[in-house]
């Protein structure tokens, strides 16, 4: 799905409300995610000077997207550069829209346009098919484990969230 201008529109809402600026991390999941916020804080205290996290060894896939406030606030300026502020201008300016997923585009808006270094990588942050996360829709993958996707019925999304939360009360 080529969704890119829907999240440049999701994206704009946070930087211009700006209560970004009074965390240290800005988390989008999708609504197909189950996500484990408590996890996520064990996973962040590992990245202190990460620009954003990739969330799978071939690049930021969009189900959790995880940026620092310095990589929000940057985004922001971009959107404010723009004439309308509406879309950041030198990633709309400088990517083939029509082309990417989100995902895609803000890994490139942020990484190779943006140039915001460092980008670390850490594939606690999701369990799905596409990064080759073993056993993801059983969502017993780890105790780790920040998010699991994607579960497109409420019957799913609840026996993954019960399968993982029975998997951390686990002795270790």
């Amino acid at each position: 799905v080529l969704n890119a201008w829907v999240f440049i529109a999701v994206w704009q809402k946070v930087t211009s409300s700006g209560r970004y600026a009074a965390h240290e991390w800005t988390v989008k999941v999708d609504p197909d995610t189950v996500f484990f916020p408590d996890r996520l804080r064990a996973v962040v205290r590992h990245h202190p000077t990460a620009a954003y996290i990739r969330n799978c060894k071939y690049g930021l896939h969009g189900p959790i997207e995880v940026l620092s406030r310095r990589a929000v606030v940057t985004l922001a300026s971009d959107y404010q550069a723009s004439y309308d502020g509406e879309s950041p201008k030198e990633c709309v300016r400088k990517q083939h829209f029509g082309q990417d997923s989100e995902d895609v585009f803000l890994e490139e808006c942020l990484g190779q346009i943006l140039h915001l270094m460092p980008i670390e990588t850490d594939s606690r942050l999701m369990c799905d098919s596409h990064c080759e996360c073993s056993d993801w829709y059983w969502c017993k993958n780890g105790s780790d484990r920040v998010s699991f996707h994607s579960f497109k019925s409420v019957d799913a999304y609840q026996t993954c969230m019960a399968a993982s939360l029975e998997l951390a009360m686990l002795p270790q």
